[in-house]
């Protein structure tokens, strides 16, 4: 979009009708427009939302006050606002009018112009002008400067997370991906209303109860993530301040060590945890085996003794001899004598072959058992008296930490002892919250499983009801949708990230007298850090440099995504920029550097300045940039006998910006000419 003119009707302050043409020249992009407080600037910048949206910023006092009060006074009934602008080559007007008649009523139109002249409306206006500029990334492009400020703060991570998503579009997708929940749970739900089964209702029950308890589960984690980081924050720049004080700093570089050694030897002891838990699952059996070996090896001992396992006679021999007829003593052996009998006698208590194999095996395997275990022992013992060093370490460590703490805290210093004992007591409140965390998570695992094994269990049920594997179809396509929207959504707010954090960097470095860091966390905590990386203190100045420099970096991301054919995501879009009293909280030397700096935050910008703000450094900067300048020029009927008139001296002329005994009370806006 590039703005061409904007032309006002009895709108809130201004009286009767006033035009501005805003400058369309490349190299002169900027069009400034000089007035004091109270005079008008915040109301041009309302115009411009209120012709487009039908809406004001938050700040805008009296929203429902469109009509001049004036105005009304005489008669009148209609305000209006137009805008004529150009959009892909192609010119436009849009207008919105106020009708104090009915009810103080609104009509849009939007209508192309066609070689000079007005032509049809278009239908629906109002999403004409979100594919021109999206809603939610229109108060990006009007920037109010004090409103600058919210993007410094612990609390406004959320505001920036929503700026990101609004200049990436992804409005309808999120509408989209809260459908397709809804969808799903709706075809989940009809399952068990197809089937009409009690035992299926009371499952569907219990799925709804546990995904119920999941939901609260997740909103407290967040809750309770967003207060760690805060308080992980604070921690860090907490130390980081208190190894700038030299009393400290070895005592501080000192708890570094300790914490780091500390930390290693967590990961040890985990490790040799893991290493008891290991010997556990390889070796129990070991210690099982323990009684079991001991009676078989003395029972094989036993028997060995006595002769009986194995037998002292060999099956095949005792055979042989018999066969033979003959004793090894060379007596004869007849059949059914009695020697004959004592000798076949000894078949009875004979092993063969495979008996003798079996107990060699068994004695070979009860060996070997009670080798291994032998062993095993032992290398508990091993791991035990390691994890023992450990934990005594562990305790020498932890104790010289605790003593270093208590000798940051005895310093006589109050500002570090102040410091200390907040160190202390939001790492309490961390550790507290981590732990509450895991709790929360552990809870959202256990009833998620339980959910799901309802949901596997009425799927099973409704196995040969067609009706209800339509709506497991149609659930499951739901989630799939939603799962890979998720995923996209996830992946292009992490390159959005990376831009800003990349583009604001550059600004501050163009911009600021100091050296200045930017430290935007993935949760979107933005700071800036001095070149030892501790936290500045968030004075106004700073803050609205930010603010002008997150400001330039989303409206040049939205360009960058001009072109985008994502289907997922809407376009970005380049639009003018519209500056409201952008250097009221900078010092002289930031307004001269963050005026080199404004004539490339957009290809059109607008410019809203006050005489204070407006100084002769500023305009002298920004010179050769104007295309175009107003004067904003307060009438008031009253005479004036108690007051002074107001003049501004500009371009070589004088003009007057506080007129009194006039013929009407409100705001006129005057062209600035040249000598």
């Amino acid at each position: 979009m590039i703005l061409e003119e904007i032309r006002l009707k009895d709108f809130r302050c201004f009286f009767g009708s006033s035009h501005i043409k805003f400058s369309k020249d490349v190299d002169r992009n900027i069009t400034i427009i000089y007035a004091e407080n109270g005079v008008g600037k915040t109301t041009l910048l309302n115009a411009l939302l209120w012709c487009f949206y039908g809406e004001t910023t938050a700040r805008f006092e009296k929203r429902k006050a469109i009509l001049n009060y004036d105005a009304k006074k005489i008669g009148r009934t209609e305000a209006s606002v137009e805008v004529i602008f150009e959009h892909d080559e192609k010119r436009y007007k849009a207008s919105r009018i106020f009708d104090g008649r009915r009810n103080a009523a609104e009509s849009f139109i939007v209508s192309k112009i066609v070689k000079g002249s007005q032509g049809g409306a278009i239908e629906p206006p109002e999403t004409f002008i979100n594919t021109v500029i999206p809603r939610d990334m229109a108060s990006h492009f009007l920037f109010d400067g004090e409103h600058a400020e919210v993007f410094l703060g612990e609390n406004n991570r959320n505001s920036i997370k929503k700026s990101i998503q609004a200049i990436l579009g992804c409005g309808l997708v999120k509408t989209s991906i809260d459908d397709l929940v809804y969808l799903s749970g709706k075809y989940k739900r009809n399952i068990a209303s197809t089937l009409k089964n009690v035992r299926v209702s009371k499952l569907e029950e219990d799925r709804q109860h546990f995904l119920n308890i999941v939901e609260i589960a997740k909103d407290k984690r967040e809750k309770k993530i967003s207060r760690c980081n805060v308080f992980r924050e604070q921690v860090d720049d907490i130390e980081k301040k208190l190894r700038s004080y030299a009393a400290t700093k070895e005592l501080q570089e000192r708890r570094d060590e300790l914490t780091q050694a500390i930390r290693r030897l967590e990961s040890k002891r985990t490790k040799i945890s893991d290493e008891i838990y290991k010997w556990l699952g390889e070796n129990g059996r070991f210690v099982v085996s323990s009684k079991i070996s001991n009676e078989t090896f003395s029972f094989l001992d036993d028997q060995d003794q006595k002769g009986r396992i194995p037998s002292p006679y060999n099956e095949e021999f005792v055979k042989d001899i018999l066969s033979a007829s003959e004793c090894i003593c060379g007596t004869k052996l007849d059949q059914n004598s009695e020697e004959w009998r004592r000798v076949a006698s000894l078949l009875n208590k004979a092993a063969d072959q495979t008996m003798r194999d079996r107990v060699t095996k068994v004695r070979a395997r009860m060996t070997s058992l009670r080798n291994l275990r032998a062993m095993a022992p032992g290398q508990l013992r091993a791991l035990k008296v390691q994890l023992s060093e450990i934990d005594s370490e562990y305790d020498e460590k932890e104790a010289k930490l605790e003593e270093v703490g208590t000798k940051l805290k005895g310093i006589d210093v109050q500002d570090i002892s102040e410091r200390e004992s907040r160190r202390r007591e939001l790492m309490e409140k961390l550790g507290s919250d981590e732990r509450e965390i895991g709790t929360l998570e552990s809870e959202m695992r256990r009833f998620q499983i339980e959910a799901a094994k309802k949901e596997q269990e009425i799927k099973k049920i409704a196995v040969q009801n067609a009706e209800a594997q339509r709506y497991i179809e149609r659930s499951k396509l739901c989630d799939s949708i939603k799962n890979e929207l998720e995923a996209r959504l996830h992946e292009e707010e992490n390159k959005a990230r990376d831009f800003l954090r990349n583009r604001i960097a550059d600004v501050l470095n163009s911009t600021s007298r100091k050296t200045l860091n930017l430290r935007m966390t993935d949760d979107y905590a933005i700071s800036l850090e001095n070149k030892d990386g501790m936290a500045l203190p968030k004075s106004s100045g700073e803050n609205q440099l930010l603010g002008l420099a997150f400001t330039a970096a989303l409206v040049e991301f939205a360009k960058v995504r001009k072109s985008n054919k994502d289907y997922y995501l809407l376009p970005g879009t380049i639009a003018p920029l519209v500056l409201d009293s952008p250097f009221g909280q900078l010092d002289d030397s930031y307004r001269k550097t963050t005026a080199q700096f404004v004539p490339k935050m957009a290809n059109q910008v607008v410019l809203l300045v006050s005489k204070s703000q407006g100084t002769e450094d500023v305009l002298s900067t920004l010179s050769q940039h104007i295309g175009a300048e107003y004067l904003l020029v307060r009438h008031n009927l009253a005479p004036g006998v108690d007051q002074k008139s107001e003049s501004r001296h500009l371009n070589g002329k004088r003009y007057g910006i506080t007129i009194f005994d006039s013929e009407f009370d409100g705001t006129e806006i005057l062209e600035v000419s040249g000598e």
